[in-house]
């Protein structure tokens, strides 16, 4: 497989943001979250300083989501389908999304991973995130679960 573009997205990919949202992070929604429709994904996006990745191989495999948050950056989602994992599209989101914090004058990104989530945890501290923080039941409960932690990871840039 070649290597994906990865293209800035705004409120105009809002469907397909949706739809990658809903086929790789699906229910790892915060608790009192509003859901990823499509409408939310354009609202998100029209916001100042909102940015969003999307990796294309050809069609859309992988985006990234990012919003300012003071000093920090929150990535509020990364996410590649399933038959593309472990190619280094993930890796190139979050590339992305640095130059643009980088670009935007902000000190940190920060994103919340579910704790029990250990690939993901793995991938981060990879990159250089550092635990600094963990929200207990920050994400909903699965059908029949318990609400879930967070932890909160950061970078410096």
């Amino acid at each position: 497989m070649s290597a994906p573009t990865i293209i800035d997205a705004g409120p105009v990919h809002a469907a397909v943001l949706a739809a990658l949202h809903a086929a790789t992070v699906g229910a790892d929604v915060p608790e009192g979250g509003e859901g990823w429709s499509e409408a939310w994904v354009a609202r998100v996006l029209a916001l100042p300083g909102a940015f969003a990745a999307l990796a294309l191989a050809p069609d859309p495999v992988g985006f990234a989501t990012c919003l300012p948050a003071g000093e920090a950056v929150d990535l509020v989602a990364i996410g590649v389908l399933p038959e593309h994992r472990r190619a280094g599209i993930g890796r190139a989101l979050l590339a992305r999304c640095e130059a643009h914090v980088r670009g935007s004058g902000a000190q940190r990104l920060m994103l919340e991973v579910a704790a029990e989530n250990e690939d993901a945890r793995v991938f981060y501290a990879a990159l250089g995130f550092a635990e600094t923080g963990r929200r207990p039941g920050y994400y909903r409960a699965h059908p029949g679960g318990q609400r879930r932690d967070a932890l909160v990871l950061t970078k410096s840039l």
